[in-house]
């Protein structure tokens, strides 16, 4: 987690000094995200719809995104999973050459991209009739870093395609969840232990969006 802010911050200067030679544009993407896996919620269906908004400046992108990740699955307090952050995206490679396969619609250019950011994911998994997660509240922080492909079926004077990404996430571990019963008591009459130490959940998530903008 603390290598995180000096990414961010290198990618940031990068973006500015885009800024000045390069043409901007506002772009956005809306589409699916999913986890794949998750740590901090084993068994849950975490699939629902999202958005991004953002700036693209030459091969740099600045966004928000937006994610509703309960759509599918119920099991959840009354506002259900929702995930909001901030995100800095580079195409590290780049084509605009026309490419027609049988199997998909003809693409003017493509791009391969990596990314890293910031989110809070809001909500409480429940777990069973007496334990949520996180324990701790309705609040997670998270960091993430990821790798994608673009697929742009038009360019000028706006572009519009497809984007797949791949983010692995991190959060916090939640050390309640190491409790050694999972309820306020247990069945012989103890007390629940949980463990002090600290540690990292991780989370796998797959995005498949539609673009427009720049």
């Amino acid at each position: 987690m603390k290598i995180l802010g000096p990414v961010l911050g290198s990618l940031g200067v990068v973006f500015l000094a885009a800024a000045g030679t390069a043409t901007a544009g506002p772009t956005a993407r809306f589409g699916l995200t999913m986890a794949a896996t998750d740590q901090a919620a084993p068994g849950e269906t975490e699939l629902g719809p999202t958005v991004a908004l953002g700036e693209r400046i030459g091969p740099l992108t600045l966004e928000v995104d937006y994610a509703y990740l309960s759509f599918m699955d119920s099991h959840t307090g009354d506002a259900g999973m929702q995930r909001l952050g901030a995100n800095v995206r580079a195409d590290v490679i780049r084509s605009t050459s026309d490419h027609c396969r049988r199997w998909m619609a003809c693409t003017r250019g493509s791009s391969v991209f990596v990314e890293a950011g910031v989110a809070e994911r809001y909500g409480q998994w429940r777990i069973d009739a007496r334990t949520v997660s996180p324990t701790g509240g309705d609040r997670a922080h998270e960091a993430h870093i990821g790798i994608g492909l673009e697929l742009d079926n038009h360019l000028v004077p706006y572009r519009y395609g497809w984007q797949f990404g791949v983010r692995l996430a991190f959060a916090p571990h939640d050390n309640a969840m190491d409790a050694t019963c999972r309820s306020t008591t247990c069945a012989d009459g103890s007390t629940p232990t949980t463990t002090t130490s600290g540690g990292i959940d991780k989370a796998v998530l797959l995005e498949w969006t539609f673009l427009v903008g720049r």
